[in-house]
């Protein structure tokens, strides 16, 4: 993450730069599965001037495999969402398991430009930075972004939760699987959720149970 000391950014700069694809792996937005994570990784944007909203969205294409080749083996939260698709795969064409190994899909199709699956968050800068840099030092001399919760505020009551809602009303996702429930009434709130039919499903793979939230609304399903 890099950032730029000498330019000071305003909350109205910042929120037109948030007001977009920034912060976001990418991949197929007109795919049918999303999935939406509360931060991005590291590595996806740096904060210097002239901020340039992102209108479009990026993805793991060729280039983007070559210039990451080395440290995409330590991708864990990614690789978990490769297992999800390589297993999503099988089953809905009937597919062994081994014709659809995980780590395949991971280096070949995951957010592929037009794959099966489009990858967003809910706020555009990570919330782990490079290295253990505080947030306060991180951003010291952004009085917009110090303290983390004016950030967070600014992303709430801005825009950036007002084009998530936009860009899922303009693709239509069947299924968008929210990643980190402790963010629920984020994701609730950045999706329009609030009149949303909720139900809860309970699954038992092994000794302990998980409970899967599910919203159902405009055509959607959120997970």
């Amino acid at each position: 993450m890099e950032i730029e000391q000498k330019t000071v950014f305003s909350r109205e700069q910042l929120d037109a730069y948030f007001a977009s694809y920034v912060g976001m792996e990418g991949g197929n937005p007109a795919a049918a599965v999303w999935f939406c994570d509360s931060t991005p990784h590291p590595w996806v944007e740096s904060l210097v001037a002239p901020l340039e909203p992102r209108m479009q969205p990026g993805a793991w294409d060729r280039a983007f495999r070559e210039r990451h080749r080395e440290s995409m083996e330590r991708w864990q939260s990614h690789q978990k969402i490769a297992r999800i698709m390589a297993s999503a795969r099988a089953q809905t064409f009937a597919s062994p398991q081994s014709e659809c190994d995980w780590k395949h899909y991971f280096d070949q199709h995951l957010y592929a430009p037009g794959g099966a699956e489009f990858k967003l968050s809910l706020f555009p800068l990570p919330a782990h930075l490079i290295g253990q840099t505080p947030w306060s030092r991180a951003f010291r001399g952004q009085p917009a972004l110090v303290p983390k919760q004016r950030y967070l505020d600014l992303c709430r009551a801005g825009n950036r939760f007002r084009f998530i809602e936009g860009i899922r009303r303009e693709w239509k996702p069947k299924v968008v699987v929210c990643l980190g429930e402790r963010h629920f009434s984020d994701f609730v709130l950045a999706f329009g959720l609030e009149q949303a039919r909720v139900g809860d499903f309970i699954l038992q793979p092994a000794d302990l149970a998980k409970t899967l939230r599910v919203l159902e609304h405009d055509g959607t399903t959120w997970i």
